[in-house]
């Protein structure tokens, strides 16, 4: 057996324009061959992808389980054969499971199941979802049709109540960047923390040592956000546009503090995640189906 960490996420549209549940949209992608869904990093000619490489549809469409890969295109060492990549599908397994550390061109993967509602992951706790949030926008098109898919860390209700947060402290765990603008392509947390680097810059415009201060831990910033869900908002709405959105933007989740009707915990305490079991062989390598068959009975489970 080996233990595998499942993070929860939930689905959220804005402009919705077709009528066809979003699991139906993505099985109807995955028609094709797998090289007709291999995504470049980039716009410009790029040695890394990303693919759906495995997948199941489940009861009838109502979820989707699979694989997500980041490969390296390699000339030299082609583990990731063209005749793979003209099938449907294929299995992490089947990738040149005899090569070398250092020739094996898959960077990484990680499991998903996805529901119209709801996506559970396999992925690192030190990767951003934006990965494959991106894959998902780019195989349904939905920059031509306005629309998008995001995906936000689902809180754990038995830790920390959405309803119930009344502060949100975002502390200052690194250099503050003083008087540095901000760009589009910013993370939000550099964007607050610039925030609270602009309010200390304005009380202590007197002085030219602010910075020294700072760097001296004499002197530091958090900045509080405080909270009051509207009547008329709904937890789950009121869920996904405070706690679950900044955790999204955050690099560093334990940088966060909330602060709910006396309980005062870290951000990644207030993620969902789930520890779990699954069956693997002499090697360490787990069943993919195992994988695949308990992801399923959590999201069904809700």
């Amino acid at each position: 057996m080996k233990s595998i960490t499942f993070r929860y996420y939930d689905v959220d549209y804005t402009g919705l324009t077709s009528s066809t549940s979003l699991v139906g949209r993505m099985i109807g992608k995955l028609s094709s061959t797998a090289s007709d869904r291999l995504m470049p990093l980039n716009k410009v000619e790029s040695d890394k992808s990303d693919l759906i490489s495995d997948f199941d549809n489940v009861n009838n469409g109502k979820m989707l389980a699979g694989t997500y890969l980041r490969i390296v295109n390699s000339k030299e060492v082609p583990i990731i054969t063209e005749d793979m990549l003209k099938q449907n599908q294929f299995k992490v397994s089947t990738i040149n499971p005899h090569a070398k550390d250092k020739e094996k061109t898959c960077l990484d993967y990680f499991y998903f199941c996805l529901s119209d509602d709801k996506l559970i992951v396999t992925l690192d706790s030190r990767s951003s979802i934006g990965r494959f949030e991106t894959y998902v926008n780019w195989l349904l098109n939905t920059k031509d049709s306005g629309e998008e898919i995001s995906f936000t860390p689902t809180v754990d209700k038995e830790k920390i109540s959405a309803s119930e947060i009344k502060k949100i402290t975002i502390e200052n765990t690194f250099d503050l960047k003083v008087g540095e603008k901000t760009t589009a392509s910013d993370s939000l947390q550099s964007k607050l923390y610039n925030l609270s680097g602009d309010v200390l810059n304005s009380l202590f415009s007197a002085t030219d040592s602010l910075k020294e201060l700072m760097d001296a831990n004499i002197c530091s910033a958090n900045l509080v956000i405080k909270f009051s869900k509207p009547r008329s908002m709904n937890e789950d709405e009121y869920k996904r546009k405070t706690a679950g959105t900044i955790l999204k933007h955050l690099d560093n989740p334990d940088g966060i503090r909330f602060q709910a009707n006396g309980k005062k915990i870290i951000g990644s305490q207030a993620l969902k995640t789930e520890v779990v079991e699954v069956d693997c062989d002499d090697n360490g390598v787990v069943s993919e189906q195992a994988v695949y068959q308990q992801m399923i009975k959590k999201l069904i489970r809700g």
